[in-house]
């Protein structure tokens, strides 16, 4: 299809002249894109802003690209049929379809619009902006503001605050009832006794008294401890320093950065040196290393924790033998029922909440390939997992059950013990003797072979007992929190892949602690101020407020 594309281009004292020009196909694009076919340099015009198809006999389609629209023949539309005559303007040019020329299919002619034609258009959009267009004058409408505003916002408020009814209906209605004087909306807790202003507001016209927050929050802990922290900035502060309501359903506590570091950034000088937390202002430039809590055990068996300071070489004594990177492997492992190919999700299950993650258990994440099972006759049959005293005596019971019976297949025992007895048929002694005695020597074998050779050692360290037949395991000893001075949730890391944090495909040993570092965190957070792509983390996004262990606010 053949287009005569005509420019118009006005010279001065009025005249005109015309750029001809051929376009072959069947749409005539528009826009500021290179690739268009009808190019506008107007930067109020899209890459691509509309598109003209010819329908023949002298009709066109006119279709808008943008989702605003495009104004023909004075109104906007997004898909028109029209003819000639129709007039089309995007931004400062005015596209006029016209019947198609001799020799041509469709033709169209572009000009542009007279800056005065603009200014007319634009002015008769115009609203009012001066008081005297409006053919009013000042002094009424000022009165009518003015008293329209004193009686709604003060004399309704004022009038409802103690005329109960008049209160229930201003509510009801779109009108301004006492509640157009709170500074904001209360906090949540706050809610259930919002109507009574005076539980916090004692006093008219002052600010609220910390004897009326301790009304309700007596049983709070104390927040500063003076012997633990003989700090002025903690022991005087108000309630209502930290604690500010009016500021939406959570916005009682304070979250800037600012009601920490205002005290931490100087810690050691403010103390003469006497803390023993180190200086920090900012999580993004201004922070220690992590101190992680590991478990360690006295000598009389008491479990402890000891903060230490995170560092490449630091390893954990979990006292359980686990290889990541073999369970992690993608080919997958050996089991009973072929390979099977395992995941962090596999062994690690978040809790309720998903703060932290549940205590690994055997029964239900390693049983099925770590079978505890005993004896080749009766395969499924298995012993308890981490309960040595059950263990000798399901043995005992197990072998000596089938040395009275007569059920004994094993070729090294007497013979008198491989023949299967009737029900009820009596023993003698001398063979009861003899079967009881095979029965406890079988089962300490078979204890041995367990927890000496291919089951318990496996993943725990296992030695002799003070007694024949017993012995000891050494406990495991995982840390539950890691970090016991800040809180962490997983749920809040679950667009995170695991080995983002926790490096596990590569450690091949128990000892790797694959806690992440700081470093790890500041990959996406950073301070208050935060920065190019990265999350804004203050303080308490981690911490919470230091609390006393035995006094509450009612003690100091």
């Amino acid at each position: 299809m053949r287009w005569l594309v005509r420019r118009i281009h006005r010279k001065g004292k009025g005249q005109l002249s015309y750029e001809d020009d051929i376009h072959f196909g069947e749409q005539l694009t528009i826009g500021r894109a290179a690739n268009q076919s009808l190019f506008l340099t107007d930067m109020r015009v899209a890459l691509e802003h509309a598109r003209v198809t010819a329908l023949g006999n002298g009709q066109y389609r006119v279709e808008s690209v943008i989702e605003a629209g495009i104004r023909v023949n004075g109104g906007i539309v997004h898909q028109i049929n029209c003819g000639p005559g129709t007039q089309i303007e995007i931004g400062s040019h005015r596209i006029e379809l016209i019947a198609a020329p001799e020799d041509y299919d469709a033709g169209v002619e572009i000009s542009t619009i007279e800056k005065s034609e603009q200014e007319a258009t634009a002015a008769r959009k115009r609203l009012p902006t001066s008081l005297s267009e409006t053919k009013l004058g000042k002094r009424m409408p000022a009165w009518i503001l003015f008293v329209a505003t004193l009686t709604l916002f003060l004399v309704l408020p004022l009038l409802s605050h103690y005329i109960a009814p008049l209160d229930a209906v201003l509510k009801s209605a779109p009108l301004p009832s006492r509640g157009a004087w709170e500074a904001g909306e209360l906090a949540s807790a706050h809610h259930f006794f919002g109507e009574d202003c005076q539980a916090c507001h004692s006093e008219g016209f002052a600010w609220v008294k910390d004897k009326d927050c301790l009304t309700c929050h007596a049983q709070t802990p104390a927040h500063a401890d003076p012997v633990a922290f003989n700090l002025p900035e903690l022991g005087e502060a108000r309630c209502a320093h930290c604690h500010r309501d009016h500021n939406g359903v959570a916005g009682l506590i304070r979250r800037d950065q600012s009601l920490c570091s205002d005290c931490h950034q100087g810690l050691q000088q403010s103390t003469a040196g006497k803390s023993q937390l180190a200086d920090v202002s900012d999580f993004g430039s201004d922070h220690p290393p992590f101190q992680v809590s590991l478990p360690t055990w006295s000598k009389e068996g008491q479990l402890t924790m000891e903060r230490v300071a995170m560092s490449p070489d630091l390893q954990e004594k979990s006292g359980i033998k686990f290889p990541h990177d073999i369970h992690l492997d993608a080919k997958g492992i050996a089991s009973p029922a072929g390979d099977k190919v395992l995941v962090c999700a596999s062994c690690h299950e978040p809790e309720p909440g998903g703060a932290a993650m549940k205590p690994v258990n055997f029964e239900t994440m390693c049983q099925d390939c770590h079978k505890l099972s005993f004896d080749i006759t009766e395969p499924e049959r298995e012993v308890p997992h981490a309960k040595i005293d059950e263990i000798v005596y399901m043995l005992d019971e197990f072998y000596a059950r089938r040395a009275l019976e007569g059920e004994v297949t094993d070729q090294a025992a007497p013979e008198s013990l491989r023949v299967r007895r009737r029900p009820g048929q009596s023993i003698e002694p001398q063979q009861r003797q003899l079967a009881l005695a095979w029965a406890r020597d079988k089962a300490r074998s078979v204890g041995e072979s367990l927890f000496t050779g291919r089951a318990c050692t496996v993943c725990h360290s296992v030695s002799p007992g003070r007694q024949p037949g017993e012995w000891q395991v050494a406990p495991v000893r995982v840390a539950g929190v890691w970090f016991d001075k800040a809180h962490f949730t997983h749920r809040k890391h679950t667009t995170m892949e695991c080995d983002s944090c926790h490096a596990a495909k590569e450690s091949d040993s128990s000892r790797d602690l694959l806690i992440p570092d700081i470093a790890n965190c500041r990959q996406c957070h950073a301070g208050e101020a935060g920065g190019h792509n990265m999350l804004e983390s203050s303080c308490v996004s981690c911490h919470g407020y230091h609390e006393s262990q035995h006094l509450l606010q009612v003690d100091l």
